[in-house]
């Protein structure tokens, strides 16, 4: 009888939890104000709440439903031509509003099953580019912590615990926001800027991912208020940076853990708009650009030969070195590129800067330097020298006409010679 009552003590004692677990969540929800800026969900349900199962769809339903839109986003991720951007849009929307009104997809895991918080995997359908229109002007509210034990932890400094092994901590859930900050801000990126090359989307991600950035956002949503370092921590500014980083990467752990449905299409949405505000003015100079690529990335075709010769009929224009090249360019005549000064760091990003100069010899010059570029990069920095160069069309005018002369004097030469031959 003991046995059998304290197995239904503890039954009961587990309903409970579960009971006030979502009692949380759903008040944090429909209590969230501008003040704690976290997400809110706001419900009107009139009449009697036993006729809400005649309205809405069963949890089945909406599964089915949502593996449905999930298949069909998927496919047109692979396939571009399987529905229009609109409709695609739409789908997106219908998604997240099915996931934002059910319930009991929102009902956090009981973290006492071990495996059962392990987040799904960031589908390519999930990330999308950045579009000016979609930036928001104010920074996007926070999305919500469904788990007490990770809320608390994402702010705990490894001196405010026991000091024990199993102690979880901001650091450990640092690591593995890290992680999913770097993994996002690829994603957006490579979505965004198909023309970048790999070095410069590195750059523009370690604008997004650094510590000096993140800690900005830590600063605004109030995180180091809310930090627990431990009553003898005492830090210096660069330490605190350094903290305010980590606690920003670990609240973005939080919350992919604590919901494992939902929790990385939040997350992934409020970076979206957090980072898409940083880098604002480049989104926008992206959109004005004459021709944009199809990444062949994100809107494969069915085999590698396919891949090949879409790439090859969308081909960019010329690039300026090789503009360059054939504007100026003959036999003889050498146009190269060196570095030029000593590289230094750009005042608002903090990332090196490097120029580059194009020289010139030949037409009756040795070591002339035509022009320079700067950028994050060499490669880029070598093409804004040629631009420099292609744009000083009085420059451009003294070579274009001493090659003309020298093409003359070689075609009379050949003339000569072909009517000694004929002689």
């Amino acid at each position: 009888m003991m046995e059998g009552s304290s197995g239904q003590k503890r039954k009961s004692s587990d309903n409970e939890r579960t009971d006030e677990r979502k009692s949380k969540y759903h008040k944090k929800n429909s209590a969230a104000s501008p003040e704690n800026k976290t997400h809110k969900t706001d419900r009107d349900v009139g009449g009697d709440p036993s006729s809400i199962s005649q309205v809405e769809p069963g949890p089945s339903k909406i599964s089915k439903l949502l593996k449905a839109l999930d298949e069909a986003l998927e496919s047109n991720a692979v396939d571009g031509s399987f529905m229009s951007e609109a409709i695609s849009r739409k789908c997106r929307e219908l998604r997240a509003s099915l996931q934002d009104d059910s319930p009991n997809d929102q009902i956090p895991p009981d973290p006492s099953q071990p495996g059962l918080n392990i987040p799904k995997t960031i589908p390519a359908t999930l990330v999308t580019a950045w579009k000016s229109s979609e930036i928001p002007k104010d920074m996007p509210p926070l999305p919500p912590i469904l788990n007490k034990t990770l809320e608390t932890a994402c702010f705990t400094h490894t001196n405010a615990g026991g000091g024990k092994v199993t102690d979880l901590n901001y650091e450990r859930l640092e690591w593995v926001g890290d992680t999913y900050l770097e993994l996002t801000a690829t994603l957006l990126i490579a979505q965004t800027f198909p023309a970048f090359s790999p070095g410069k989307s590195s750059q523009l991600r370690e604008r997004l991912v650094r510590n000096s950035q993140l800690s900005q956002y830590a600063r605004f949503y109030e995180f180091d208020k809310r930090a627990n370092l431990g009553p003898n921590f005492v830090a210096k500014a660069d330490d605190m940076m350094k903290i305010s980083a980590d606690i920003f990467e670990a609240y973005v752990a939080a919350v992919i853990l604590s919901d494992p449905e939902n929790g990385i299409s939040m997350a992934v949405e409020w970076l979206k708009g957090v980072w898409g505000r940083t880098i604002s003015q480049e989104i926008a100079k992206e959109e004005r650009k004459d021709f944009r690529y199809r990444n062949p990335m994100w809107h494969l075709p069915g085999d590698v030969k396919e891949a090949v010769e879409t790439t090859q009929e969308q081909a960019a224009p010329m690039a300026l070195k090789d503009q360059l090249q054939k504007a100026l360019g003959a036999k003889g005549i050498k146009i190269y590129y060196e570095d030029i000064g000593q590289a230094y760091r750009d005042r608002k990003t903090k990332l090196p800067v490097f120029t580059v100069g194009v020289f010139l010899d030949g037409w009756g010059e040795k070591g002339k330097q035509l022009g320079y570029g700067s950028a994050g990069g060499k490669k880029e920095a070598g093409a804004k020298a040629a631009q420099m160069v292609l744009k000083n069309k009085k420059l451009m005018a003294v070579y274009l006409e001493k090659k003309r002369l020298f093409h003359e004097q070689m075609e009379l030469e050949r003339e000569a010679l072909e009517a000694a031959g004929e002689a």
